[in-house]
């Protein structure tokens, strides 16, 4: 709602002091102004809106114009609509019977004047008293208060006082903030509105909206961009605001403020919002199988080198965290990029993605460490693996001569290429297993003497050793399976 009720820039008051300058918001002394005003508005339902603004210049004195009429326009912008007196099936134009009217020339007496109106009324097909009508009809002045919805007078001030902080950063050069929350609302504008921005420090994100190179090629359009993110940005929890701005004399003035001026603003309530079904369902989801851990919707702004993303939520469990992203519909490209910012941001997260492309680019990015891509449901089983790869508490110990890699990652709730990436050096990998070294080379031995051709010569010798037939291929051995049983299965030296 914030945007749209910028004030004229000829309505602005300010106080400047050593450099500093503050806008002169309302208060409780003008409360029974706001009041007259709303009942002003009230009193001319149905009625021109002339006799409102007679009404309105009526309470106008030296010090207080701009307030009036600020009021006002804050007003017009959310409480009143106005309507022409015409039919709404009337397809006169206002300004093309002022355009006809005005390309015959001055008119010098009445009756030349009737003249000209008859010949319009004949051009626009109606009559010459819809003509005198309609030759004003769209001026403010002659328009009907249709209606006016309800609003009181904190209502009407607090929603003046927003508007004329964002006028007061029309001349802005640069403006610094810090919020708390509402991240996502406030990225997305500053992306809509075409605005350049850097980030800086290190435990709390600082943005800083940097305007026009110089102030001889400053735009009015940059300065009231960056007044409309004002209103995303005052919606959070806490905040604080910092502007640099410019007057007409050149000299820059210092704007500050923080989250400690929020009652001069509306109130709003801060939803949680969802993008999309998916990401609803996860957060619903997620909660259900981990109750114990803590799932938090967009939890702040990431920083990335000069970038800022912020990932969909913050899965916590005690003083361990993970980042989850949910990708609905992505490129080769977003998807590089998202783990390239999530690389330089050195956090632990999973990039939950719908499968949209071919098989090798898929591949690809399944054999990131912690990309889950999926075709038609999310596969909770495997996120909420990756999930305590990051979460868990114990350390993996690795003892024994043969560990079975498919308990530990059962047991630990982590993934078996996590498990692998985790194994000793004193152990060889070899399938399913890790073998410690000098057990191996025993292993090794015992299946040369056996020179094994099916596999159910040489099964005794590894249920000796309590490992599965996938070691073979760590020995040099592989196995063509010609049938479903063991003994069908031939076994060859490479």
């Amino acid at each position: 709602m914030g945007s749209e009720i910028m004030l004229p820039k000829e309505l602005l008051e300010v106080r400047k002091s050593r450099g500093k300058i503050f806008p002169k918001f309302a208060g409780d002394k003008d409360y029974a102004l706001a009041e007259r005003i709303i009942k002003i508005f009230k009193a001319g339902k149905g009625k021109k809106y002339g006799s409102v603004l007679s009404a309105l210049k009526s309470l106008e004195n030296a010090k207080n114009y701009k307030k009036v009429r600020g009021f006002a326009k804050v007003m017009e912008n959310f409480c009143v609509d106005k309507a022409c007196v015409f039919d709404v099936d009337s397809n006169i134009d206002s300004a093309d019977v002022r355009l006809y009217l005005f390309e015959r020339g001055y008119v010098t007496t009445k009756k030349e004047r009737q003249r000209i109106i008859e010949y319009a009324a004949k051009y626009f097909n109606t009559t010459p008293d819809e003509i005198e009508k309609a030759m004003f009809a769209d001026r403010d002045e002659e328009l009907i208060l249709v209606d006016v919805r309800h609003i009181n007078a904190d209502t009407l001030i607090r929603l003046y006082n927003l508007s004329l902080l964002q006028t007061t950063l029309f001349n802005a050069l640069r403006l610094t903030f810090w919020i708390s929350s509402n991240h996502k609302e406030v990225f997305r504008r500053i992306k809509w509105l075409g605005l350049m921005y850097d980030l800086y420090g290190e435990g709390e994100t600082i943005v800083e909206i940097t305007g026009t190179a110089s102030i001889l090629r400053m735009t009015r359009k940059y300065g009231t961009s960056m007044a409309k993110l004002i209103p995303s940005v005052v919606k959070a929890e806490r905040w604080w605001i910092r502007a640099e701005i410019i007057d007409d004399s050149n000299k820059i003035y210092i704007l500050e403020m923080d989250d400690r001026h929020k009652y001069l603003f509306p109130e709003y309530e801060e939803k949680v919002e969802y993008d999309s079904s998916l990401e609803e369902g996860f957060a619903r989801k997620i909660k259900a199988i981990k109750p114990e851990v803590e799932v938090i919707r967009e939890p702040g702004v990431i920083k990335a080198g000069k970038h800022a993303f912020i990932p969909d939520f913050l899965i916590r469990k005690g003083e361990k965290e993970v980042y989850v992203e949910i990708v609905g519909f992505w490129t080769p490209e977003y998807i590089k990029r998202k783990i390239e910012k999530v690389k330089e941001a050195k956090i632990p997260m999973v990039v939950v993605a719908r499968k949209e492309f071919g098989e090798a680019e898929e591949a690809r990015f399944e054999a990131e460490s912690d990309v889950i891509l999926f075709s038609k449901k999310i596969p909770y089983s495997e996120v909420v693996k990756k999930i305590n790869e990051h979460l868990r508490e114990s350390k993996i110990e690795f003892e024994g001569d043969v560990i079975n890699l498919g308990e530990v990652s059962s047991f630990h709730g982590v993934s078996m290429a996590k498990v692998r990436g985790l194994v000793p050096e004193r152990y060889v990998l070899a399938g399913n297993y890790a073998v410690k070294k000098d057990i191996f080379e025993k292993l090794c031995e015992e299946v040369e003497r056996v020179k094994p051709e099916r596999l159910a010569d040489v099964m005794p010798v590894l249920k000796k050793y309590g490992v599965g037939y996938d070691v073979l291929e760590a020995m040099g051995y592989r196995i063509r399976w010609i049938g479903l049983s063991e003994e069908d299965a031939i076994v060859k030296k490479n």
